[in-house]
């Protein structure tokens, strides 16, 4: 092949990348000023991975241990992995070169997209055009604004991977093997299980469908040469990434995923194993609130009050615009909503056109999961159907937020509107296909029919606004319901409710005239293509404006440009409050030591403004001082702007332990004092200011009598009738490592915690005698404890925390966290990475050996 021949076949996926670049700069060109967009989960997560990033910072030290969240708890959902976590540089070389992430993630959406759309065939104008409308969809953009960063890179590498598997079933074997491998092995490094989970169960349907279709082609050897090819992608795919989901796979018993030991306080709500039925189901779209999929505002978009939008402030009667501007927005029965997971009405009526116009069994592999995630999406709002995928569909009870699987939907529905649209625009006569349906003499061209039966169900929910759609939630029922009791509101309500019942008619009746204007639009142009009114390049071009305009205006809605801050929000939420700053006083005063070690720091360090000195302040204080902070001004295991601060009692994390959770509902959660001093709880921040607790018991102590227990539930029971100071919970199992101890101690003896590392923590102890000591840090089984350098058991004691028996004498006692799991795997997943490195770079330069052979021979 020439060098001219090469540059005609490049250029137009060199023009498509440069698109893509342009609209997604364009999008969010707040970004290119300095602008970010700080979610939830971005100032979230910041607060609870501030240990890890001072030792990374200042110790120049990496560790698997948290110590600032829940006591303690492990961090391998976050921790560095060898392997494909180094495909990372080149997912976020755009960023390397200057390109905001929020630019750069509706760039990964568009170019994950085009290359699935290439790789079937699809001509590049129309794979960059629907690629830019698919990144432009609602739920993607939401989830940046949201800052869930890890789900955005996932959904963005679903496309090209689903592009592998395609190609492997079509018998493509060699392209097939490189992109599934290559894109599935940086999918899973994204480490967001969730959503890879559900692709996984979309891609059982493929591989159900063309089994179904391989039997009825008599053509099961052919079928058995995929499958070998398939299972050998997915190997390469997954064992760069075996680090990362052995690690995630051990953590996960142990975390609320994993079953409880408890049998009491969990009848009826909790899974066998995984998490309770409740809280899966939190996020669940109502049945009638599916309409979301082609009318957004069906509920109202997003939580916020009505008077947070001014157009909508004053589409309200005015004599009710004081009461009802205190209202939500959205009006269905989520916890809360960001906005909608829309379809597109344009993909949506191309994929209809699809099913009834292709041939290809291909839509049956796609049609069925999008139905099924429809169905799942409903969550506790079909309980029955929920269910059974919760009891008996392995994993599936880990996850929570039914709704956010429309994502996978959209990915595939999407696909196979393009996809459809190309195969129709290809062969003309597909449109010249007729049907009839009842009470119709003449057949008519299916197009029309499909568009004629999505029109008339806009216009039915028009005429009839409350056919299929409800307007007062349940907590609003239930707030109306206690209205009623009260005679001077009673009176007012029905003017009230009615007003507001409008009032979102009104809002639902103008997204539904809005699809009906995309479904005319679109039956038109299939009109006039029919005709050969116009040209195929044409109806690509205008289907590709309508879908996004679509999709631009309504995500428009859920992420405004006002949502770009040029301040950091981060900042602004960590900063040290007052209390964090009267602990940090007293401590400096109590331990004169440390306003040296503050300075050494500082020389070190060289801070240049009072913000990145009150970070070393922080670092200094939690790494020299032991003690943690209860804050309950709030709800305390919802927030990590403690943890940020302090070692914390509280905090937020998906997956945290399901022994504290545990204790938490037992426990903490009730302000067991008892509880609250073992767990070294020495100030706790309050509504009225910073209280000091004088009763906390330090980071370890002796006990003086063990009281015996048989089980778990009698474990975490029998910490509301003991002295913990003086007495040890342990179960029965663990007699003989425990022994018999003396119950008596001296004032000679005592335990002080001498050099603190979140993986290492090093103790000096001194006894008389043989002695239980309790350790004030949450046990996990990959911690082991060393005693002058010689291994001994750690037994678990008060449900939660470590015990060691202690030699009489001096002793060094060491805490170590090495998990040997977790270091081999990285070994066997980093020469997993270069294995298939090789192998996907040696397969590129076959395919392209042969195609120069190939031309050559034609020459």
């Amino acid at each position: 092949m020439d060098i001219k021949s090469l540059l005609k076949s490049v250029l137009p996926h060199v023009l498509a990348v440069v698109a893509m670049l342009a609209v997604s700069s364009v999008y969010f060109y707040p970004a290119w000023e300095g602008k970010t967009l700080q979610g939830e989960d971005v100032v979230g997560g910041y607060g609870k991975g501030r240990e890890a990033r001072d030792f990374r910072t200042y110790e120049d030290e990496r560790v698997l241990w948290n110590g600032s969240i829940f006591g303690g708890m492990p961090e391998f959902v976050h921790a560095p992995y060898e392997g494909a976590s180094s495909l990372k540089k080149i997912f976020y070389l755009p960023n390397k070169l200057g390109m905001p992430r929020e630019v750069a993630s509706i760039f990964w959406y568009m170019l994950g997209f085009y290359i699935l759309l290439i790789a079937l065939g699809v001509s590049p104008q129309l794979a960059a055009g629907g690629s830019m409308a698919f990144a432009l969809g609602s739920y993607n953009i939401i989830i940046i604004l949201a800052g869930h960063y890890m789900k955005v890179y996932t959904l963005a590498l679903i496309p090209p991977t689903l592009a592998g598997i395609i190609l492997i079933f079509k018998e493509k074997y060699r392209w097939g093997l490189i992109l599934t491998s290559f894109f599935l092995a940086m999918q899973i490094t994204m480490a967001h299980i969730q959503m890879m989970y559900y692709f996984l169960i979309a891609m059982l349907f493929f591989g159900s469908v063309e089994l179904v279709y391989q039997i009825r082609e008599k053509n099961l050897k052919q079928f058995s040469k995929t499958i070998v090819v398939l299972l050998a992608a997915a190997a390469l795919g997954i064992a760069p990434n075996y680090a990362r989901l052995i690690n995630y796979y051990k953590f996960n018993d142990q975390s609320i995923r994993g079953s409880s030991e408890l049998t009491i306080g969990n009848e009826g709500v909790k899974t066998d194993k995984g998490l309770d039925k409740d809280y899966i189901n939190m996020w669940s779209s109502g049945v009638d609130e599916a309409m979301m999929v082609i009318v957004p505002n069906v509920k109202g978009g997003s939580t916020a009050a009505i008077k947070q939008n001014r157009d909508l402030l004053n589409a309200l009667p005015r004599q009710h615009r004081q009461t009802l501007g205190n209202f939500n927005q959205y009006w269905g029965n989520q916890p809360f909503s960001g906005g909608p997971n829309y379809l597109g009405v344009v993909f949506v009526f191309l994929f209809m056109l699809g099913l009834f116009l292709v041939k290809d069994h291909l839509k049956t592999a796609i049609l069925l999961p999008v139905i099924l995630f429809l169905l799942l999406a409903m969550g506790g709002n079909l309980s029955w159907f929920t269910d059974l995928f919760i009891d008996y569909f392995p994993m599936y009870n880990k996850f929570r937020t039914p709704v956010s699987i429309l994502a996978i939907s959209a990915i595939l529905l999407s696909f196979f509107a393009l996809y459809s649209t190309y195969l129709i625009s290809s062969d003309r006569t597909l449109l010249e296909k007729k049907a009839t349906l009842p009470g119709m003499k003449k057949p008519q061209p299916v197009y029309l029919l499909v568009s004629g039966i999505f029109i008339l169900f806009l216009l039915i929910n028009l005429a009839l606004p409350n056919l299929f759609n409800s307007y007062i939630s349940d907590v609003e029922q239930n707030q109306i319901f206690q209205w009623q009791k009260q005679p001077n509101i009673a009176n007012q309500l029905d003017g009230l409710i009615g007003a507001l019942v409008d009032f979102r008619i009104g809002v639902f009746r103008a997204d539904l005239f809005r699809a009906l204007v995309f479904v005319v639009a679109l039956t038109a142009l299939f009109y006039f293509f029919s005709k050969q009114k116009i040209k195929k390049e044409v109806l690509w071009g205008l289907i590709i404006l309508l879908a996004v305009v679509d999709f631009w205006g309504i995500s428009r809605r859920y992420v405004p440009i006002e949502q770009f801050h040029k301040q950091s929000l981060v900042k602004e939420a960590y900063q040290l409050s007052d209390a964090d700053l009267q602990i940090y006083q007293r401590e400096l005063q109590a331990n004169p030591e440390l306003q040296q070690k503050f300075e050494a720091y500082k020389a070190k360090f060289k801070p240049q403004n009072k913000d990145e000195e009150n970070e070393i302040l922080t670092h200094v204080i939690n790494k020299y001082t032991h003690f943690r902070v209860y804050n309950i001004t709030g709800s305390p295991f919802q927030e990590n702007v403690t943890a940020n601060a302090h070692k914390s009692i509280g905090g937020y994390h998906p997956v945290k332990l399901r022994r504290y959770q545990d204790m938490i509902e037992h426990h903490i959660g009730k302000m067991n004092r008892g509880v609250l001093n073992m767990l070294n709880a020495k100030y706790f921040i309050t509504q009225q200011g910073l209280q000091v607790n004088p009763s906390n018991l330090g980071n370890a102590w002796f006990v003086d009598s063990v009281k015996w227990v048989d089980n778990p539930n009698e474990e975490i029971l029998a910490l509301n009738d003991i002295d913990v100071a003086r007495t040890a919970v342990i179960r029965s199992e663990n007699k003989d490592k425990v022994g018999t101890i003396s119950t008596t101690g001296s004032a000679n003896e005592s335990i002080e915690l001498i050099q603190y590392n979140p993986d290492t923590m090093t103790y000096h102890v001194q006894t008389d005698s043989e002695r239980l000591a309790v350790f004030s840090e949450v046990y996990y089984p990959d911690w082991k404890v060393l005693i002058d350098g010689e291994e001994s058991d750690i037994i678990v004691s008060n449900y939660i925390l470590r015990s060691v028996v202690i030699p009489e004498g001096e002793h060094k006692v060491e805490f170590i966290l090495h998990p040997a799991t977790y270091y081999t795997s990285n070994v066997i997943s980093r020469y997993a990475f270069y294995l298939m490195l090789l192998i996907v770079i040696g397969s590129v330069a076959f395919d392209l050996y042969i195609r120069k052979k190939a031309i050559g021979a034609t020459a």
